[in-house]
């Protein structure tokens, strides 16, 4: 709430209905001014008239007045009050000190259908005011003067008939629903950027922000912006390039030394040299998976989640003897179905073992285990993590001071495990170490 009160919207709401409501006021306090002749002079109550007409009483050809406590009140407190009443019957009265002056002026008082005078004078007492109004013997007109008054603006605003004070206020009222309705209308353009900008993700390049119904002041922010994801998509893909040529061209030269150092004779220094580039080759196949996810080149088809998992095993069999790790492996015997794309799970495997043997030690032992319902288990007896660590593990060159891996295998196992809909978290066993546990979604 607090939130949309300090918005674009909710302030320009307030300050048009605001700005409106000064603007009647204004036009009211102009309007109540009198005009130059009339200045100084007073302004006579009307509902006087009506007070008159309610009380009169028929009696034959005669008319008269009854004299209840507000009428003869007014009487009272004011000495000059007169009036004429005449009906359409031809008959008349008045009442008090009638200026000489008036009454050849309305000698025919019942054909009076609105009446205004004000002058100067001694014998009229400043004005005169009268009117046709419906009363308990029909319709008569009334006039009077030497009444109450009232301040110029009440006496304006008296003299407005009350059907346009309510059409007036019920086109306030619907102007202040209208201006909160047209500014979301016309702001609605910019809701829909703001939308469309907070949807904007590294992952999904091209996204641009929508120019359509946003007003001229912001289509050039919003232009500037979009310029400025054009280039960040370029430089984006410029750099993926990069990465994916580096390590396809380092496959090559990695798989002769390969080939190179397997011919030298058995012993340590040639085990350590195949240990270090199956390191290698692993940070350039890491880097082409990277780029291949980046890419959406997944595919998904129905595969057995026990035979991948043996099928890395075995790929990587080869450099767990050469570390001097234990290494087993335990699934069921009928399949397990999941949905994934082959090389992406394999890759989870192999990553998951390449990180236990790197920072298990010598001798360590490694149980891979398939599980159901869809389920895969890697745990080795190392030194495992540290707690502080662990919420960090998966994040992209995370490596603890101890590590010489790149820091990018658990981030890539993360990110293939979350485009297949699973998920994985780390645990650690009841004899130490780490255990990390994958779960599928069954196909």
């Amino acid at each position: 709430m607090k939130a949309f009160s300090r918005s674009l919207f909710a302030r320009l709401s307030r300050r048009l209905i605001v700005l409106q409501l000064v603007a009647l006021i204004l036009v009211v306090i102009v309007a109540s001014i009198p005009e130059t002749e009339r200045r100084g002079m007073p302004d006579l109550d009307e509902s006087v008239l009506d007070n008159i007409a309610d009380n009169l009483e028929g009696a034959g050809d005669s008319l008269a007045v009854r004299r209840d406590p507000e009428l003869a009140e007014i009487m009272e407190a004011n000495p000059d009050f007169w009036f004429l009443v005449g009906d359409d019957q031809g008959r008349s009265m008045n009442f008090g000190p009638v200026p000489n002056g008036v009454l050849p002026l309305f000698r025919d008082v019942g054909s009076v259908a609105r009446t205004e005078i004000y002058w100067r004078g001694p014998d009229v007492g400043g004005g005169i005011i009268g009117r046709r109004i419906d009363s308990p013997i029909g319709m008569v007109s009334v006039i009077s003067g030497g009444g109450p008054t009232l301040y110029p603006v009440l006496g304006r605003l008296q003299r407005i008939d009350p059907f346009y004070l309510l059409l007036l206020a019920g086109l306030m009222t619907l102007s202040a629903l209208a201006i909160p309705y047209l500014l979301r209308k016309d702001l609605s353009g910019v809701e829909r950027v703001a939308d469309e900008a907070a949807h904007i993700d590294i992952d999904q390049p091209g996204a641009r922000l929508t120019e359509a119904n946003v007003p001229p002041e912001l289509q050039v922010m919003v232009g500037a912006v979009n310029a400025a994801l054009s280039r960040l998509d370029e430089g984006l893909e410029k750099r993926k390039r990069f990465l994916a040529t580096a390590a396809h061209e380092l496959r090559t030269p990695l798989a002769i030394l390969t080939m190179r150092i397997e011919l030298m004779p058995p012993g340590p220094e040639r085990n350590q040299l195949l240990l270090d580039v199956a390191r290698l080759s692993s940070l350039a196949n890491q880097l082409l998976d990277l780029q291949r996810l980046d890419g959406d080149h997944v595919h998904l088809e129905r595969l057995d989640l026990c035979v991948l998992v043996a099928r890395a095993v075995q790929d990587i069999a080869p450099l767990a003897v050469a570390s001097q790790a234990n290494l087993s492996f335990d699934a069921p015997s009928d399949a397990i179905t999941i949905l994934a794309d082959e090389q992406s799970i394999i890759r989870v495997v192999t990553n998951l073992i390449q990180n236990a043997i790197a920072h298990g030690g010598r001798f360590v032992t490694i149980e891979v285990e398939v599980a159901r319902p869809c389920e895969l288990r890697v745990r080795d007896n190392g030194p495992g993590i540290p707690p502080e660590d662990r919420a960090q593990v998966f994040e992209p060159f995370f490596r603890r001071s101890s590590g010489t891996g790149s820091g990018l295998g658990l981030h890539l196992v993360r990110d293939i495990v979350s485009r297949h809909g699973a998920t994985i978290h780390t645990q650690e066993p009841a004899g130490g170490g780490v255990e990390f546990i994958v779960r599928f979604p069954p196909a």
